[in-house]
């Protein structure tokens, strides 16, 4: 079977087996082609394992992806090796921690190495703290993405404290954070979960902010996808709406936060709660690759 019809079979097949699982979704059977779209998998984190990459590499070239490929400081040689060797699919990230006592020199580092955005999370204060205001200043300059976590985070499972949770990543300290750089290219994760209402409006009102769907959102919503448009429900500028408002879903990313493998099932995820809101393809487009493409500076493929 050529290569782009076994791409389209293989997306539109589970795509169709998800909306099955999920009433109240309008299924996408087997027989309907799926666009092979450019697609950027905007929040991919590092696995230090020696099967990662090739199996990263092999699984996002079959589908026309890249991946922005988060990682810390102590692995940072090995991502950049990585992605020297295929530019075609990774895009290094750092990942920070803005209370480590090094943070600054640490987003020095990872900017000279190369990286094109740094993620955060479980930081000690809220996200909007006038204490990392410094390291969101040297983004700006640096032209780096700053992906915030936002919203529920796991536990570790150790049974010893953490000094962060939830309550110091609501997605409306990346409003205050937008107004205050407003160069920033801002991408926060999970679409604020469980504050979707709170994500959407700091993006309504925020040119430069947009968030992903990973984490459980879309497995939780599964049965009732539609209310999506509940809380991403303006079309563009209007009353009550900046001028410089888009179209709702276009505040959106695509991203997985799983493994590689997984990359056909979030697709679905994506694809199914997108058709039961009727979003137009040229909004699709945007959404699977083509905003990260602008932000970050690449030519879509």
């Amino acid at each position: 079977m050529p290569l782009a019809r076994s791409i389209t079979v293989t997306v539109a097949t589970t795509i169709a087996a998800a909306c099955l699982l999920w009433p109240g979704t309008q299924p996408v059977s087997a027989q309907q082609a799926v666009p092979k779209r450019f697609v950027i998998d905007a929040h991919q984190h590092w696995r230090n394992t020696p099967d990662y990459i090739p199996t990263l590499v092999k699984t996002y070239r079959a589908r026309n992806a890249m991946a922005c490929v988060l990682t810390r400081i102590e692995h940072l040689d090995a991502l950049m090796a990585a992605a020297k060797q295929y530019p075609d699919v990774i895009i290094p990230y750092g990942h920070l921690d803005v209370d480590h006592p090094q943070a600054r020199a640490h987003v020095e580092a990872f900017a000279k190495a190369g990286v094109k955005g740094i993620k955060m999370h479980t930081p000690k204060y809220n996200w909007d703290d006038f204490g990392y205001f410094p390291l969101y200043a040297r983004m700006q300059e640096l032209g780096l993405v700053a992906l915030f976590h936002t919203g529920i985070v796991s536990g570790s499972g150790s049974g010893e404290p953490e000094p962060s949770s939830m309550a110091r990543m609501r997605p409306s300290f990346l409003h205050t954070i937008a107004r205050s750089f407003p160069k920033l290219k801002i991408h926060g994760s999970h679409l604020g979960n469980p504050w979707y209402d709170e994500a959407a409006e700091a993006a309504r009102w925020s040119p430069n902010l947009y968030f992903d769907v990973t984490g459980s959102t879309l497995q939780k919503k599964q049965h009732n996808l539609t209310v999506f448009r509940e809380y991403l429900w303006w079309d563009g500028p209007a009353e009550h709406s900046p001028s410089t408002a888009v179209y709702a879903f276009e505040k959106l990313v695509f991203g997985t936060d799983e493994a590689p493998e997984a990359l056909d099932s979030v697709l679905a995820r994506y694809e199914a709660m997108l058709e039961a809101n009727k979003v137009p393809e040229a909004s699709r487009r945007k959404i699977y690759g083509e905003t990260m493409a602008r932000l970050l500076g690449i030519t879509p493929k």
